[in-house]
């Protein structure tokens, strides 16, 4: 073979082994760059295709555990927006949403953000449920995560809000519900009081504050127990804020629907 020939065959193989490369990190690139496109939309409340770009990230690498975790957190979101008669539809998007944050717990189980997305899908499957039993099963769910969360990060905001919730939904149990409570599981893992609800919804407002979800729950509480003066101001707090995240409008309904209640 002539020197020419030799030459010739070498930028061949040069050639092949960079296409090989270019390839390789093209494959390598993709996932990232979809969950970041991913972020992108989520971030500006298009729900819907920043789930498309996290399921093609999950496609491409099912091990990453925050693609898995925002997944989980869209699915639940667009569940929450569809309306009570598309119930069957609600469950099918948040048991997704709950097989998504599992594997993300399996995958990373020290962190706090795909716990925390388990516990949502949770407790939007208890807001629908119609068994009194499925009703408790979830309460104890939601707790027992909820208290591993804070056992990884005794700070996290959204841990304290979810017991928060959790204490001021069962204190507005039926007696069928409570009755199925101590049947199945022998009573609840703490006392269930209004006043209890108020003290986890302020360290969720201690650690993460101008917060609307976290402000809505305390004046919840803060009406319920007879406080409506701090309800009021809570809520008028929660309206000044500016929308952060694709539920805001709708929590600020919310806001709105229980001020209006409040001061009729």
């Amino acid at each position: 073979m002539s020197y020419l020939q030799q030459l010739i065959l070498g930028l061949k193989n040069i050639v092949s082994l960079l296409w090989f490369i270019l390839a390789g990190w093209e494959a390598f690139a993709q996932p990232a760059d979809s969950f970041s496109e991913g972020l992108a939309l989520e971030k500006a409340f298009r729900v819907e295709a920043a789930l498309e770009k996290f399921e093609s990230t999950i496609r491409q690498n099912p091990k990453n555990t925050e693609a898995l975790t925002h997944a989980s957190r869209m699915l639940s979101n667009i569940g929450g927006r569809l309306p009570k008669a598309e119930n069957n539809k609600k469950l099918q998007l948040y048991e997704k949403a709950k097989v998504y944050a599992e594997k993300s717990i399996q995958l990373n189980p020290s962190n706090p953000e795909n716990r925390l997305a388990y516990v949502i899908s949770l407790g939007l499957q208890s807001e629908i449920a119609t068994n009194p039993h499925d009703k408790v099963r979830y309460a104890q769910d939601i707790h027992s995560e909820a208290t591993k969360i804070l056992q990884l990060d005794s700070t996290f905001a959204e841990a304290y809000f979810i017991l928060g919730k959790w204490q001021y939904e069962l204190s507005r149990l039926n007696w069928m519900e409570l009755m199925a409570c101590r049947i199945f599981f022998g009573g609840f893992p703490e006392g269930i009081s209004l006043d209890r609800s108020l003290e986890y919804f302020q360290q969720a407002n201690a650690y993460k504050q101008d917060y609307i979800l976290f402000l809505y729950g305390l004046a919840s509480a803060q009406h319920a127990l007879g406080e409506n003066d701090k309800a009021t101001q809570s809520l008028q707090k929660a309206l000044s804020l500016p929308l952060a995240e694709p539920d805001d409008a709708t929590r600020k309904e919310r806001c709105q629907a229980l001020l209006r209640q409040i001061v009729q």
